[in-house]
């Protein structure tokens, strides 16, 4: 039996989609993406380049307080050398008769002394005030009170042991005896306690 042409007709074959093309930014959007991109490339190296300065700042600081600190340990070392030298010198009492020999030891022992000293003010290492200076927790310990109405209350009538400085850090505090019982003041002797020492050594 022939078919008819109608029957001959088959559905038509669906036909793939086409894949739509991508859309193209307009051109303000790319001009403001492209504007968010430099800015925060921008706040990058701005960020960096403090970092860098930062960390410069830093090394050179550093590279400063070595080269001004460098003999510290040394330092503390040679003190004990001064004391010694001040014990020894101390033990001979003032107005003694002594024969020529040891009057030529104590005559060798202070220009030892005299010449350690120079040494140390060459370096910066500097005694911190003594007799007559008024009290300075950051520069002195106090070991003692003594009455003494005749000079301003706070003021250091001894010292027993030397402090000092280098360039403006404390190495050693001084161990004194300080005054009570007197007026109020800020001790009798020049320059006073010292505002700027760097007491974290």
């Amino acid at each position: 039996m022939n078919e008819t042409p109608e029957e001959n007709i088959h559905p038509e074959t669906p036909q793939p989609d086409i894949a739509e093309a991508p859309q193209q930014p307009l051109p303000d959007e790319k001009i403001a993406a492209l504007e968010a991109e430099v800015a925060k490339l921008k706040d990058a190296y701005i960020r960096a380049h403090a970092e860098m300065e930062n960390v410069r700042k830093r090394a050179a600081t550093e590279i400063e307080n070595r080269s001004r600190f460098a003999i510290q340990a040394f330092a503390n070392d040679v003190l004990t050398v001064a004391d010694n030298l001040q014990r020894a010198l101390s033990a001979v009492p003032e107005g003694a008769v002594i024969d020529e020999t040891v009057k030529n030891l104590v005559v060798g022992l202070e220009m030892t002394e005299k010449g350690l000293q120079g040494t140390l003010d060459r370096y910066n290492v500097r005694l911190v005030p003594g007799v007559g200076a008024p009290f300075d927790p950051h520069l002195h310990q106090a070991v003692q009170e003594a009455e003494d109405p005749s000079v301003p209350t706070g003021t250091i009538v001894q010292v027993f042991q030397p402090g000092y400085v280098l360039n403006d850090r404390l190495l050693r505090a001084a161990m004194v005896v300080v005054s009570r019982g007197g007026p109020k003041g800020e001790g009798v002797a020049p320059g006073g306690p010292g505002k700027a020492i760097d007491t974290e050594a």
